[in-house]
């Protein structure tokens, strides 16, 4: 079976889809405590979700209200830091998990609001967008209308690595050597890099729904359930700000 894109996630699954032998604390081998530790639940999915999501949206609007945007460049390494080393050393914190929903948040709010004063009304339909994306995703997964076969993983995991290396060489063109390689000029080749990245998100959402149905199936600690809302925020985050790009560009035409 495949296993998800995104490393939040992928590492902690083998190739069985059970849970990697590393304990609650990150260390190889299972603790005392994790040998009586109850199973996750889709309840526990389900509600670390939304506690992640809800200081998630709770963070993107004190940012607008409260004028925190001076905080958005501190954030968004805060972010990629936390970001990095989740995936690196897979651990079920909750406060990791609430942290970075919290920074990752601020960004949110000052690129909507960025993203609004040049085209108002972008950052509503961003929002109505990554919405009906999620819920789209979620029931298709659900009614099997989509399957998440290791051919198409393969192919969003290669687009999505294609985009990561493309917007990596943009940004070292443009801060190292002040060149523009039009991935972000809101031309033709920036709209369909954001179609892609679109494209390539919403699936990782099926990718992430797939890795949470297997950590149902291995009887992973339900601690583990912050780890889940962890690995789709990232992906929530992703998809928000292409939509918010994707819309901007489309003002420009």
């Amino acid at each position: 079976m495949p296993t998800t894109s995104n490393p939040a996630i992928r590492n902690l699954l083998t190739l069985d889809g059970a849970v990697s032998p590393a304990g609650p604390d990150g260390s190889g081998g299972a603790s005392p405590a994790a040998a009586t530790d109850r199973p996750i639940t889709l309840d526990d999915i389900v509600v670390k979700t939304l506690a992640v999501f809800g200081v998630l949206v709770a963070s993107a609007f004190l940012t607008l209200f409260l004028e925190l945007g001076f905080l958005a460049l501190p954030a968004l390494f805060a972010g990629l830091g936390l970001g990095i080393f989740l995936s690196l050393r897979p651990r079920p914190s909750a406060a990791l998990a609430l942290l970075f929903a919290a920074v990752q948040g601020i960004v949110l709010g000052e690129a909507t609001q960025f993203f609004d004063a040049l085209h108002p009304g972008v950052g509503t339909q961003a929002v109505l967008g990554t919405g009906c994306i999620f819920a789209g995703t979620l029931t298709a997964y659900h009614t099997r209308v989509v399957r998440v076969s290791a051919k198409v993983t393969r192919w969003a995991v290669g687009a999505g690595l294609g985009l990561l290396v493309l917007l990596l060489a943009e940004l070292v063109a443009s801060w190292g050597f002040g060149a523009d390689l039009g991935l972000r000029d809101g031309g033709p080749l920036a709209l369909a890099v954001s179609v892609v990245a679109i494209a390539a998100a919403s699936f990782f959402f099926l990718l992430e729904f797939e890795a949470a149905n297997r950590f149902l199936r291995s009887g992973a600690s339900h601690r583990w359930a912050w780890y889940v809302a962890f690995g789709l925020a990232m992906t929530l985050v992703w998809l928000y700000l292409e939509i918010l790009r994707l819309l901007s560009y489309l003002r420009w035409w």
